[in-house]
C-alpha cells in the first residue's frame, strides 16, 4: 500500500506544481483548484501555471481575479505568451469546467490530464461530439487519478462547496455525489490539527494528515 509521501515523490512536476496551486486557493478560501500548462516537446517543462481566483481580488496584468472567469485553467492561459496553447498539455486537478474545456477547445490544447471528476459537469465530453468544430477540435484526455489523490483533488475544490454555497444546489450536489467525501469535509472543518496545517501548512503534509480517510474512500 502506498503511503502519501511515496505517492507524492511519484508525481511528475506538473502535478506536484498544479496541486500546490490548488493548495494555495484552498487555504485563499476559494474553490481549490490549480493547473499548469506543459510543453511535451521539451521536456514537459511547465509554460505557466494558475489558480482558481474566483474569491481574491488580485488585479495583476493577466491575473483574473473576482469573479466567475477566475478559474485555475483560465489563468494559467491568461499567462501565455504565445498565441495560443497549441501543442500544450494542461493538467488541473479537477476536470474542467464547460468554460474550461470550451477555452481549452479554443486554445488548441492538446491533451488534458485531470487529477478529479467533478460530478456537476458528468457527461459534458458528450456535449462537444455533437458539433462538428468542438468534435474536431476537443483534446484528447487522461483522468481521473484511482483512490486517495483524486479523493484529495476533489476535496479541495467541493470544501468551498460545502462552506460557502450553503443550501444552494451545488453544495446538495457534491454531498448526494460524494457523500463520503463531505463527511470527511465536514469532519476536518472541527480539526484543530486540520486547521492549523490548512492556515500554514504544505500540500504534502495535507495530503499526509488525510491519507487514512481518503484510502477509506475506497
Amino acid at each position: 500500500m502506498s503511503s502519501a509521501t511515496d505517492t507524492w515523490k511519484s508525481l511528475s512536476l506538473p502535478w506536484q506544481v498544479a496541486f500546490e496551486e490548488a493548495w494555495a486557493a484552498y487555504r485563499a478560501g476559494t474553490f481549490g483548484v490549480g493547473a499548469v500548462l506543459v510543453d511535451p516537446a521539451n521536456d514537459d517543462s511547465i509554460v505557466t501555471a494558475g489558480r482558481n481566483r474566483v474569491m481574491q481580488q488580485q488585479r495583476s496584468p493577466r491575473t483574473l481575479s473576482g469573479n466567475m472567469t477566475a478559474h485555475a485553467e483560465m489563468n494559467a492561459f491568461a499567462e501565455l505568451d504565445q498565441f495560443d496553447a497549441a501543442g500544450l498539455h494542461l493538467y488541473t486537478t479537477l476536470e474542467p469546467c464547460l468554460m474550461c474545456a470550451a477555452a481549452a477547445m479554443s486554445m488548441n490544447v492538446e491533451h488534458v490530464h485531470f487529477a478529479a471528476r467533478d460530478e456537476f459537469y458528468a457527461g459534458l465530453d458528450e456535449l462537444w461530439g455533437k458539433h462538428s468544430l468542438t468534435a474536431a477540435r476537443q483534446p484528447t484526455s487522461t483522468g481521473p487519478f484511482d483512490g486517495p489523490l483524486g479523493h484529495f483533488g476533489r476535496l479541495l475544490a467541493m470544501t468551498f462547496n460545502l462552506e460557502q454555497l450553503v443550501g444552494q444546489p451545488a453544495e446538495q450536489l457534491a454531498r448526494d455525489e460524494q457523500p463520503a467525501l463531505a463527511g470527511l469535509i465536514d469532519r476536518i472543518a472541527t480539526d484543530d490539527q486540520w486547521m492549523a496545517i490548512r492556515k500554514s501548512g504544505t500540500v504534502h503534509r495535507a495530503l499526509g494528515h488525510l491519507w487514512s480517510d481518503l484510502e477509506a474512500i475506497g
